[in-house]
């Protein structure tokens, strides 16, 4: 009995100490470290904040690719006026002076020489090449009409580089908002912890808990502004600027319906997507090309003409004073299969284009179907994440209230927080993945929707 009762008051000696202790550590002052939510002295600031109007329009002028696609149409036009200059007759100049001792008629160098002077206007048309002109004009228009819708697809892959640009800076902006709340909240949660914990109901690791979760929310935060400066130094490079660019954000983000039905947007976009007319242009060039290749089978007639003013001389091969027209045709018989080698390589290249065409409509109305499915469900998830924001807030309140009271444990509200988190972040990724689904679709379409 009596070794039982030592034990008892060595165990009750124990706790009081335990005891102690823990409320010391809980009254223990708190070593103030630098908050980590304040906005750090080499945060960048933007030099200027754009709207969308005007991040599109500073990304056409200054990005590349569209600067390419015009000097592609300028060519594209060149090549159509010289294949239309080819039904048209060539003119041309010559000129001639010369000195020679060999006279005609004359039996014996001459001594003295004689000299030949002339000039004259010539000019050469092609009566007839085999469908070679025909075929070029209808290459050069094709081409034509390829540069022209290639350009719009560069154009729109522009606009779609702005956009993602512009919208990545505001989302960066919005996780910043989201990472200071979750500060916010895991502040607000440290002082409820630190309050228990002096009226003894709740225990140390209840502070330690909250103070983790406060150190993971500025860690957040900090890796939302990193995000956020390298959207905007991203931003200024599409617009061409030499430093960050800010996002001015828009009136609202709300989904909008589309124009068209889903089933009109996937025949618009077969029908008239730029890429589908572009390599249907390009098929229809390569098959140009495989004609103007076959023509070679075929003699060439042409007709030239001139007139010559020149000195009455006696110079051998002087040339002679009048006019003359002359007809004359060329076929090569053999030119050691050179014809057969642009006919082969015509004819495969037409092959392959004609194939690339297939694929690309077919691509196009899978990609355009893929699109409008990931629009629909970023809608869906506007939607749910809305609610998911608003359950998880009114959670929040009833734990924090609950918490407050000593009916809910620490673990409760940190959970509620977290869930609160992880909302407000779901919420502003379906936002966003909308607009940029949307961009996405429009680009492919190469028209507003």
């Amino acid at each position: 009995m009596r070794s039982t009762r030592l034990a008892g008051h060595r165990a009750a000696l124990a706790g009081g100490l335990l005891l102690a202790s823990t409320r010391a550590l809980a009254q223990a002052p708190v070593v103030q470290r630098p908050r980590a939510d304040t906005a750090p002295a080499w945060t960048v600031h933007p030099d200027e904040t754009l709207d969308l109007p005007t991040v599109i329009q500073r990304a056409l002028v200054a990005n590349p690719a569209s600067v390419q696609g015009a000097a592609s149409i300028r060519v594209a036009r060149s090549g159509t006026r010289v294949a239309s200059g080819e039904l048209l007759p060539s003119l041309f100049l010559n000129s001639s002076v010369v000195r020679s001792d060999i006279a005609a008629g004359s039996g014996a160098v001459g001594s003295t020489g004689a000299s030949s002077y002339a000039a004259g206007l010539g000019s050469s048309l092609e009566l007839f090449t085999g469908g070679r002109r025909g075929a070029n004009r209808e290459r050069a228009s094709a081409d034509y009409a390829a540069a022209e819708a290639i350009d719009v697809a560069q154009r729109y892959a522009v606009i779609l580089l702005a956009q993602r640009g512009y919208f990545e800076t505001l989302r960066g902006e919005e996780l910043i908002t989201v990472a200071g709340s979750r500060v916010a909240r895991a502040e607000q949660g440290l002082r409820f912890a630190q309050d228990r914990v002096r009226a003894g109901t709740a225990t140390r690791s209840d502070e330690l808990r909250a103070r983790l979760e406060l150190t993971s929310g500025r860690q957040q935060l900090n890796a939302a502004r990193d995000s956020l400066q390298s959207a905007t130094f991203a931003l200024g490079r599409i617009v061409g600027a030499d430093g960050p660019v800010g996002a001015r954000a828009p009136a609202s983000l709300a989904v909008r319906p589309l124009a068209l039905s889903d089933s009109e947007v996937v025949r618009l976009a077969v029908a008239s997507a730029p890429s589908v007319q572009a390599s249907e242009a390009q098929a229809r060039a390569s098959e140009a090309t495989r004609r103007a290749a076959r023509s070679q089978y075929l003699p060439d007639v042409r007709l030239t003409g001139g007139y010559n003013v020149a000195n009455q001389s006696p110079v051998v091969g002087g040339t002679r004073p009048g006019w003359q027209v002359a007809v004359g045709t060329s076929f090569p018989l053999f030119n050691g299969w050179q014809r057969e080698d642009a006919v082969i390589r015509a004819d495969a290249a037409a092959e392959v284009a004609r194939a690339v065409s297939l694929d690309v409509t077919r691509q196009v109305r899978a990609e355009s179907a893929r699109l409008l499915g990931a629009l629909r469900f970023s809608e869906q998830n506007i939607v749910l994440a809305g609610e998911a924001v608003a359950a998880a807030q009114e959670d929040l309140r009833v734990q924090t209230q609950r918490y407050r009271a000593g009916i809910s444990t620490a673990l409760d509200q940190l959970t509620s927080e977290l869930a609160v988190t992880q909302a407000e972040l779901g919420l502003v990724a379906a936002r966003y993945n909308y607009q940029l689904v949307r961009a996405a679709l429009e680009a492919l379409v190469g028209r507003p929707l």
